[in-house]
């Protein structure tokens, strides 16, 4: 039993390692496709929301000339209560408009380093910030005149990536506990013959050991020539034994590969 405690313990191992990467990479995964649709839900609120700023710019008007600003920022707020702040910039990444009360001055590092690589595209990032997104305005020319952001708690997507991993983790140790129980019968029904077979090479190779120790020791009885006889025969016998269940092993696993192929 030895040896199938062993080859169990080796598919609870792979297992395991198996379920751990799964989950790791499915959480991942999921992960960036959350990032992904909050992002696009954000850029669609954001065109929305550009739309009077836009048409304002079209006509050569600076966005902080628009009417109802204030308002239109907070209507598009309302869409959804965990928005942070919407922010009006102009070309150069100051901000002209807010929804927050403590309006900074100007637009983030980070914002301003996703907003050069866009290259004018809609674009979300993660920062420390919280989760932004942004579309620029552009003017009549074709110039970019300055841009509506979102900042949404990133908390929340972090929040939704731990619930889906304790969910995975849970059906991962599950499964585990139900593939070790499943795969200690099945190998003690696939590999029961040469079970069998390596017990019956310990049994003698331990029947070998006491003979050949109680020989050396020299346990004679009244007929010393006839007992060492036995000894001999009996260490043969216990030889020959152990050579044919290593040859009937040897023909099993022979037999084995010959059916796979």
């Amino acid at each position: 039993m030895t040896l199938l405690r062993r080859i169990w313990a080796a598919v609870i191992f792979v297992n395991l390692m198996v379920l751990s990467i799964f989950v790791g990479f499915s959480a991942l995964q999921f992960g960036n496709i959350n990032s992904g649709l909050v992002g696009d839900r954000l850029v669609v609120l954001a065109e929305r929301t550009a739309a009077p700023f836009e048409a304002a710019a079209k006509i050569g008007l600076p966005l902080s000339t628009v009417r109802n600003a204030k308002a239109l920022l907070e209507r598009a707020r309302q869409f959804d209560e965990e928005i942070i702040n919407i922010l009006v910039f102009d070309a150069v990444g100051n901000v002209v408009q807010s929804t927050s009360l403590e309006t900074p001055t100007k637009i983030s590092i980070e914002a301003i380093a996703a907003r050069n690589a866009s290259q004018g595209e809609p674009w979300h990032r993660e920062t420390a910030d919280g989760f932004l997104s942004s579309i620029d305005i552009v003017s009549s020319n074709g110039e970019t005149a300055g841009g509506i952001m979102i900042v949404y708690p990133g908390g929340g997507s972090l929040t939704r990536v731990l619930a889906m991993t304790t969910k995975l983790s849970f059906v991962a140790i599950v499964t585990l506990v139900l593939s070790t129980v499943v795969g200690y019968f099945m190998l003690s029904f696939a590999i029961r013959p040469q079970l069998i077979q390596f017990e019956n090479i310990e049994a003698n190779i331990s029947s070998f050991e006491k003979a050949a120790w109680r020989h050396a020791a020299g346990d004679v009885w009244d007929d010393p020539l006839h007992e060492k006889r036995h000894v001999k025969s009996e260490l043969y016998e216990l030889l020959k034994q152990t050579e044919d269940n290593y040859t009937s092993i040897g023909k099993s696993l022979a037999a084995d590969k010959d059916y796979e192929k």
